[in-house]
């Protein structure tokens, strides 16, 4: 009777500040050392997931909201977006003067700026940096950054499994009416995460759980936000941070205290996982 647990990254296992709690760091440990299995669900790329990782000393991960699944260093799942669908999407986002940034396996693609930043030491300095910046001012700064598209030259021939477009909650339904076989993951108020539609966190666990052979019965999930929403309605425990969107709060079937309260460590001894 093998227990997992999955996590969210942004607001759910970091802070605001991209700092992971030592309670969490410790609740992270108990656990495995109780043979439960912790695993990261989120909607960031694999670029972005390496750091946390190798804190937690986490090997499993579903990222990208689902698109690519790995498990002990194997890939389980992957599900990369038409090119025709990501280049259409381009256009559109240049269109309507949207920022867009393109998810691969291994790497992201964006504007000159962020480009030159993430292939040189200034990219280790922005992560840094991501410690003592508020969030608000971190979407500021990238909504400014993204504004222009990368050039086809960068990713062509690659796999693009999300794409991350800077749009309002409001404008975001002229994409969705679109591009219908595109799913649109928020988490958070100025960018939403795009994959292919039929895809979710939920369906990532669904089929971690199928490769592993995990029962959905003995399953936990913590998220905080919109893109959380299939995750926790699938597992049999759903756990909202105290610090998330109160739409996630009101669906989950537990709600914890916020990041920086020891809120994941609060809701494990809850539920005598440590």
């Amino acid at each position: 009777m093998t227990k997992i647990v999955f996590f969210d990254i942004d607001g759910t296992l970091v802070n605001h500040r991209n700092v992971i709690p030592e309670s969490t760091k410790q609740a992270v440990k108990q656990l495995k050392a109780n043979g439960v299995i912790p695993v990261i669900a989120t909607g960031r790329a694999p670029i972005l997931i390496y750091e946390i990782q190798k804190e937690l000393e986490i090997d499993s991960y579903i990222s990208m909201n689902g698109q690519l699944i790995i498990h002990e260093g194997e890939v389980l799942y992957h599900n990369p977006i038409q090119t025709e669908t990501v280049e259409r999407l381009m256009d559109q986002a240049v269109k309507r003067k949207d920022g867009i940034i393109l998810c691969g396996s291994k790497d992201i693609y964006s504007n000159a700026l962020v480009s030159l930043a993430k292939r040189s030491s200034v990219w280790t300095v922005l992560k840094a940096l991501t410690k003592v910046i508020p969030g608000r001012v971190q979407l500021s700064l990238l909504k400014r950054a993204i504004k222009k598209p990368p050039r086809k030259t960068e990713f062509d021939g690659k796999p693009i499994y999300q794409i991350i477009l800077e749009t309002s909650m409001e404008e975001e339904k002229h994409y969705r009416i679109e591009f219908p076989e595109l799913h649109f993951a928020r988490s958070n108020k100025l960018t939403v995460d795009i994959i292919s539609s039929g895809v979710s966190k939920a369906t990532g666990i669904q089929r971690f759980l199928e490769e592993v052979g995990g029962k959905k019965e003995h399953t936990y999930a913590f998220g905080d936000s919109p893109n959380d929403f299939e995750m926790l309605d699938f597992v049999q425990t759903g756990v909202a941070m105290g610090n998330g969107w109160e739409e996630v709060k009101n669906r989950a079937d537990y709600v914890t205290t916020s990041v920086d309260e020891d809120g994941i460590q609060k809701a494990l001894k809850r539920f005598g996982l440590i």
